[in-house]
Order: structure tokens, then C-alpha cells, then sequence
């Protein structure tokens, strides 16, 4: 993968009210490179407003660390996971990791999550229950608040007889509020994923095409799941749409 394949996946954006983020995707370390070499490319051009890393950890570099080197040399653009799971990483774990990114940053994180798809399959699992990602999406944004967050079920702490023997979890390191709140944006494609992430995630992405007929059952499955959940209906969507480059246009819609 090259810088080339960013500056060509995307059309210039002129529409104000339109965020557009570019997704880079690809196999190997050198992802790595490529990620942060376009996002400083990116961060030139107004009509780009971010950049994601994949996290699949069989079929690419980190991509915390990638998010770290594209912040070192970028001043605007925000820079975010593509997304992560509830897996392959405790929440508090993955709290530290993007907060690290918002701190090199000065506030430009963003945490994207899912159910889990190549960085699973890879490990011999399927997508995580969504009872287990409701729970992984609540427990990481507590600590991302900044709170006290309980122990899991099955821990055996105990066993170690600390003098100071923590009796929950927090990341104390942490400072809420010296910038802004890192924002929790959820990958849903069904209702039950749309409906936890609409009652715990700060924003929602859908995967479900670009027809707008799926996206707006997608809002509107969000909307209700708020309101039955006693909070407003309104909160931040956005939608994957998939893009295909080509110099022909009816080659690129095959």
C-alpha cells in the first residue's frame, strides 16, 4: 500500500456540512507508514476531515502505533481506530491505548469498535455476543470518564493479599477534561448492535450499504432504541459507504 492509494480513494469534498474520513486498509507493518504518511498528506487538505487505522492484528501493523505516528506530524485532521474490537484487548487496555493517541494528539482521538470480524476470524472466533460488547462498550467508557469501573466477574485478586488492594479499576493517569471527552463511534449493521451502541456510544456508524432506505431504518432503529432508554433521540450518525476507484466509471461499478 502507498500514499498514492488515499489520494485517489477519495473525491474532493465541497460540500461543508459533508465529513469525510479516509479508511486506510491493507496487510503488513508497512501499513504503518503508509497510514501516518497520508494522514500528514491529509491534514493539508480542508476537505478531509480524518483517518482510520484497521486493527486486525494478523493482517496488519498496530494501529495505535500507526495513529501515534500520524499524530507526531498532523495538527488537525482526527485520527481514529477502524475499527477495534471487544476482544483482543481488556477495555482498560484499550482506553490507555487511544488515550495515549489523544494525548500525542492534543485531543483529536476517536475510538471506532465492532463486534469484531478479521482481527477474530484470525484467533478462530466469530463476532462477539452482543451482550459482551454492550458490556466491553459501558465498561470502556467509564474509563475513558475517568470513573471507577468494577471487576469483571471471576477475578482472583484476593489470592494476592495486597496491602493496597485495588477494589476496582480506573486509569489513574488520566486527567477528564484537559481535552475533550475521546468519542466512542460504534460499527452497527443489525438492531441489536444499533440499539447497545445507541444507548452507550457517543456516535454511531452504520454498515448497511449506501441505500438511503438502510440508513434511515438505521437511524431511526437507533432513534427509538434511545427514547425507550429514556434519552433523546438525537446523536451523531454516520455511515460507511465503500468506494471504488477507477479511471472508467462503469469498470468501477462492476
Amino acid at each position: 500500500i502507498g500514499d498514492a492509494y488515499v489520494y485517489d480513494l477519495i473525491l474532493a469534498n465541497t460540500d461543508p456540512d459533508l465529513s469525510i474520513t479516509a479508511d486506510i486498509s491493507g496487510t503488513g507493518a508497512g501499513l504503518i507508514k503508509a497510514g501516518a504518511n497520508s494522514a500528514m498528506a491529509l491534514s493539508g487538505n480542508n476537505t478531509y476531515d480524518g483517518l482510520t487505522t484497521v486493527d486486525s492484528q494478523n493482517l496488519s501493523g498496530d494501529c495505535y502505533v500507526g495513529l501515534a505516528l500520524a499524530a507526531t506530524g498532523t495538527s488537525r485532521i482526527k485520527l481514529g481506530t477502524g475499527v477495534t474490537n471487544p476482544f483482543t484487548r481488556h477495555p482498560a487496555v484499550t482506553a490507555c491505548a487511544i488515550a495515549t493517541v489523544h494525548a500525542v494528539s492534543q485531543g483529536r482521538a476517536v475510538l471506532g469498535i465492532g463486534r469484531g470480524d478479521s482481527a477474530l476470524a484470525h484467533l478462530g472466533f466469530s463476532p462477539a455476543p452482543v451482550k459482551k460488547f454492550e458490556d466491553y462498550v459501558w465498561r470502556l467508557q467509564g474509563y475513558l470518564n475517568g470513573e471507577e469501573v468494577p471487576f469483571e466477574e471471576g477475578g482472583n485478586v484476593d489470592a494476592l493479599r495486597l496491602a493496597n488492594q485495588p477494589t476496582s479499576s480506573r486509569i489513574e493517569w488520566l486527567r477528564p477534561g484537559r481535552y475533550p471527552k475521546i468519542p466512542v463511534n460504534v460499527a452497527a449493521t443489525g438492531p441489536k448492535v444499533i440499539a447497545a451502541a445507541a444507548r452507550h456510544a457517543d456516535r454511531i456508524t452504520f454498515a448497511v450499504g449506501a441505500d438511503p432506505a438502510r440508513i434511515r431504518w438505521g437511524i431511526e432503529t437507533a432513534r427509538a432504541a434511545r427514547v425507550k432508554a429514556g434519552l433523546a433521540p438525537d446523536m451523531p450518525f454516520g455511515a460507511y459507504v465503500n468506494c471504488v476507484v477507477h479511471d472508467d466509471p462503469e469498470v468501477g461499478r462492476r
